[in-house]
């Protein structure tokens, strides 16, 4: 009862003081760096190193765009399941998860285990 007590506590907790918008900037972010390619070999020269970087800069503001759109188009379909929503109940249900294992980990047991004696 008392874990479940902590894990409750956890994730409220979470729930309220969490910053979606953070959470999804950060979330964004780390996708962009999986999806768009480095900077790779090759060009030599200077002028084609800063046209690859322009186009690289280029390619991630606009899938962070579409991403971004695809987020507000979600958010007007289904006004009852807001992304913000989502977000913060997957971050609270993480918390509570790691809260009640870490309060059972330290927690001692009340009595022995069967089967030793």
């Amino acid at each position: 009862m008392d874990s479940w007590v902590v894990g409750q506590i956890a994730f409220w907790y979470t729930v309220y003081e969490i910053s979606p918008t953070t959470v999804v900037d950060k979330l964004i972010e780390f996708w962009l760096d999986l999806t768009i390619p480095g900077r790779g070999t090759g060009g030599s020269n200077w002028l084609l190193r800063q046209v690859r970087t322009l186009e690289q800069t280029t390619e991630r503001s606009s899938r962070e765009l579409d991403i971004r759109r695809n987020l507000r188009s979600w958010d007007h379909r289904y006004p009852e399941i807001h992304h913000e929503l989502i977000v913060r109940y997957v971050a609270g249900a993480l918390v509570s998860v790691a809260a009640t294992s870490l309060y059972n980990s330290f927690r001692r047991p009340s009595r022995p285990p069967q089967g030793y004696y």
